[in-house]
C-alpha cells in the first residue's frame, strides 16, 4: 500500500522520461568524438608553439603542419581558417572552424576556436 497523499507515477511518464534520457545520451555520444578531436588539435597547437623551432619556422610550414594534423583528426579545417601572427618574438596560432552535425530532426553547426601562443 502507498501512504496517503502519494500517487504512483503513471507508466507513460516513466517511459517518456527514459526515452528523453536515452535521446540525451545518444546526442552526447554523437558529439563527444568531435569535441575530443578539437581537444587533440588544441594540444597539438600548444605543443607546436611550445617548441623553440616553431618561432623560426616559416608561416607556410606551420600552416601545413596544422592543416595536416587537422586532416589526420578528420576536422574540416581550411587553409584560410588558420591565422598566424608574430609579435614581440611570440608566435600565436589560431584556428577557427565549424563542424556540421546532422541529427534526424535537427542540424547544428559546432564552432571551435583553438589557439596557442608561444612563451
Amino acid at each position: 500500500m502507498t501512504p496517503e497523499g502519494s500517487q504512483r507515477l503513471p507508466l507513460w511518464r516513466l517511459i517518456t522520461a527514459v526515452l528523453v534520457l536515452v535521446c540525451m545520451v545518444a546526442v552526447l555520444l554523437t558529439l563527444a568524438p568531435v569535441y575530443f578531436e578539437d581537444y587533440q588539435l588544441r594540444q597539438y597547437l600548444r605543443s607546436l608553439t611550445a617548441g623553440t623551432s616553431a618561432t623560426t619556422m616559416r608561416d607556410e610550414a606551420l600552416r601545413s603542419a596544422v592543416l595536416n594534423r587537422a586532416r589526420q583528426l578528420d576536422l574540416p579545417v581550411q587553409d584560410s581558417e588558420i591565422q598566424l601572427s608574430r609579435a614581440d618574438g611570440k608566435l600565436q596560432l589560431q584556428v577557427k572552424y565549424a563542424v556540421q552535425m546532422d541529427f534526424p530532426l535537427y542540424q547544428v553547426d559546432l564552432h571551435f576556436h583553438p589557439s596557442a601562443t608561444s612563451r
